[in-house]
This record gives structure tokens, C-alpha cells and sequence, in this order.
């Protein structure tokens, strides 16, 4: 937040108005979005969500004790999908209640949270899944359970090394 001010400070003093800020934001990736996103809010900015399903955790794909992906990306799930379990659950019954998937109810939820989700697509029914997110939106009521079950998870996705308070 601080860097974001700053460089808000002089682009305007340069006549530039900077728009908007992408970072990484996800029920996985909640306090330094959050922070970002009162600043965001205050300088009239768009915060721009990317990697709204926690790089694939909130997708609803993989599952605690299920198949998980190969690579990188298998490491990091074999390390967190346990812990991110409960949190799974409580995404599963919402996407019931709504009539949509797993990753429908994460996109919405950056959705709820004032942000825009960029989530990545790695083909057309993964972009058209993504599409599902949008013209409708959670009850309150559903967006403080998922903060709640969120809160739980003991560890948040490390951030962008990039990214600076």
C-alpha cells in the first residue's frame, strides 16, 4: 500500500492517473489483497485480481487424497491441499446452493469483494466455466462463511516476490 500510494503520488504529478493495480487475490490470498484494496478504494483505482483460483487449489478439480496435478504446481498441492480442505467444503456446499461450480463461487467471490478476477483459462470450456462467475452474486450471509472457512486456512499463498507494501 505504501509503494502504491507513492506511485499513484507521481504518475500524478506527471498528469498520468494510474487506473488500476493487479495483484494476486483469492480466498487463498486475502490480507495483503485486502490492504491493497482499501488503498485501491481510496485512490479511485481498480484492483485487478489475478489468479483468483489460487493458482488452481480453488478450482475444484483437485481434492484432499484425490489425483493431483504433476510438475510444480503438484508440489505445491501435495504441501496444501490437506489445510485447504475444509475450505473446499464450504466452497462445494455455496456452489450447490448457487447452482455453480467450485470455481464459479472463487471467481465470485473476488467479485463480492470489489475486485476483477483475471482467471487463466487453459482451454474454450475452462474460459466459457470462467463466464459462469458472472450476472450473479453470493448472499453476504455466503461470502462470510467462505471468509470465515478461509480465515482457517493456516497458511496464505505466498505472494508475487514483486510485490511490496
Amino acid at each position: 500500500p505504501k509503494q502504491l500510494r507513492k506511485i499513484h503520488a507521481y504518475l500524478a504529478d506527471q498528469g498520468v492517473p494510474l487506473a488500476s493495480n493487479q495483484i494476486q487475490y483469492s480466498l487463498l490470498s486475502r490480507t495483503v489483497g485486502n490492504e491493497v484494496k482499501e488503498v485501491c478504494d481510496e485512490l479511485g483505482m481498480t484492483m485487478i485480481a489475478y489468479s483468483p483460483l489460487g493458482l488452481g487449489l480453488l478450482g475444484g478439480r483437485y481434492k484432499p487424497g484425490g489425483e493431483l496435478p504433476k510438475g510444480p504446481r503438484g508440489f505445491i498441492f501435495r504441501d496444501r491441499i490437506d489445510e485447504v480442505g475444509p475450505l473446499l467444503n464450504v466452497m462445494e456446499e455455496v456452489a450447490e446452493n448457487q447452482q455453480k461450480t467450485v470455481a464459479q463461487v472463487a471467481i465470485n467471490w473476488c467479485m463480492c469483494k470489489g475486485a476483477l478476477p483475471i482467471p487463466g483459462a487453459r482451454n474454450l470450456k475452462q474460459a466459457e466455466l470462467n463466464l459462469g462467475a458472472m450476472g450473479w452474486r453470493m448472499s453476504q450471509a455466503e461470502v462470510d462463511e467462505l471468509d470465515k472457512a478461509a480465515a482457517e486456512v493456516p497458511r496464505e499463498l505466498v505472494q508475487n516476490i514483486f510485490q511490496s507494501k
